[in-house]
């Protein structure tokens, strides 16, 4: 295996997962509520975080699974949805690799208080009523749960 020590090759990268559950017949959405926090702060989000070195995609989503929300995920369980490639500035571009699941052991609760003030089950048909509320690529990674796989560039002219 090549390893690098330069700079440029580090992680540009965030996972994140959409955690799926079926109730009363309705497909439903987990949305948290980021609140005063420095990146992206007061819109509704999924489980998402950086992925660190040494780390697969997926292994980032069962470690941010269990820190923000106290659950256990199997990396197996772990299905892709999309990616979208974000130009931050001039020198930065960025990967959102967006994951899905409806298997989880545990309930939900906020374990980051600092970074969450809220926890909703949301239902899909709901959705379109709070994209306002949401950080739109995370909105669009949603409605690509039941078609293939997405990919979309943001910030690019």
């Amino acid at each position: 295996m090549m390893v690098s020590k330069k700079a440029r090759y580090t992680n540009p990268s965030a996972g994140i997962l959409i955690l799926t559950r079926v109730q009363d017949g309705k497909k439903q959405v987990l949305l948290q509520h980021r609140g005063r926090t420095e990146m992206l702060p007061n819109v509704w989000d999924c489980i998402s975080g950086h992925v660190e070195e040494q780390e697969t995609i997926r292994q980032t989503m069962v470690r941010e699974a269990y820190e923000e929300l106290s659950i256990i995920v199997k990396a197996e369980d772990i299905e892709f949805v999309g990616m979208t490639h974000l130009r931050l500035d001039d020198e930065t571009t960025y990967y959102n690799i967006f994951l899905t699941t409806d298997k989880f052991i545990g309930t939900p609760k906020i374990m980051e208080k600092d970074k969450h003030d809220d926890l909703k089950w949301v239902n899909l048909d709901a959705l379109p009523a709070m994209a306002h509320e949401m950080i739109n690529n995370r909105y669009q990674a949603i409605q690509h749960l039941e078609r293939p796989p997405f990919y979309s560039e943001e910030g690019f002219e």
